[in-house]
């Protein structure tokens, strides 16, 4: 237990120091209490417009789906990646970490932004709610809304794998976060073909591409069946194709799947590598 807390010392000491991180934090803020606002804004000028608890966690935390988990992937490697071309990372190695000890440090990082960042869209967002008029329904929080931040919080730790996964295997944050955004326009077009190929097994394999896991764990109606059912009775009514998700347990499992495969990956890397 001692040596996590001096790990988790080490990282919080990095991060605080780092400009990119409170440049991130300042940004997902923004990003997360700008519709917040608007959201108080409209219940206090429409009585129609209620932005109360239960019923608005779909869209408090798809305000951070959109952009939480592409957050935490480009922090961990502007924080991750330049500590290799600064040489702290050797630096901590000489003055007595192991590289596994060093590496379980970066994941530490992870966890711990993943938790922030999750946190920071629940306190602005319950924090809109209760400046609100008007009241929700029973209860504060539903299994469903327990579900959906489960899979926020899965979704993040995907690309934040990505993210220190790259770190490692590039050591440069530029190179590093230009292999990230070209990586997702290639899968879109992978999924696209694979999607538009006439096979089954394609258009079902092309659903478990990792970014389309991002997309679906943080897509609200992949948590809310009802929602779902809403929205595909409108679509019928109007000649279109029903929305479909993979079970949400199964995207779960291949979002810990990929997450378990980066971060192995990751430690391979550094334990063959000189720092």
């Amino acid at each position: 237990m001692k040596i996590l807390s001096v790990l988790l010392r080490i990282e919080w000491l990095k991060a605080v120091k780092r400009r990119s991180f409170w440049v991130a934090v300042a940004a997902f803020a923004v990003f997360t209490a700008l519709p917040a606002v608007e959201r108080v804004r409209n219940a206090h000028s429409d009585p129609n417009a209620v932005f109360a608890l239960p019923e608005s966690w779909p869209d408090i935390l798809g305000t951070a789906a959109g952009i939480g988990p592409l957050f935490v992937g480009v922090l961990m490697i502007l924080l991750v990646a330049p500590e290799f071309s600064w040489r702290t990372a050797r630096q901590n190695v000489i003055d007595g970490l192991s590289k596994e000890r060093f590496y379980a440090g970066k994941v530490m990082l992870l966890a711990g932004l993943v938790l922030f960042f999750m946190a920071t869209t629940v306190l602005i967002g319950v924090g809109g709610a209760l400046l609100s008029p008007g009241a929700g329904g029973p209860g504060f929080v539903r299994s469903s809304d327990f579900g959906y931040m489960s899979g926020l919080a899965l979704a993040m730790l995907v690309f934040g794998s990505a993210g220190l996964f790259l770190s490692a295997l590039v050591r440069s944050s530029g190179s590093a976060l230009g292999i990230l955004f070209l990586y997702l326009f290639v899968e879109e077009g992978v999924a696209r073909l694979m999607s538009g190929a006439g096979r089954e097994a394609l258009r079902s394999a092309a659903e478990f591409l990792p970014f389309n896991v991002v997309e679906d764990l943080g897509d609200d109606l992949a948590h809310y069946p009802e929602v779902l059912a809403e929205v595909n009775a409108d679509r019928a009514e109007r000649s279109l194709a029903l929305l479909e998700f993979p079970d949400v347990e199964v995207l779960a499992v291949a979002a810990l799947a990929y997450s378990a495969f980066l971060l192995g990956i990751s430690l391979l890397n550094m334990r063959k590598r000189d720092l």
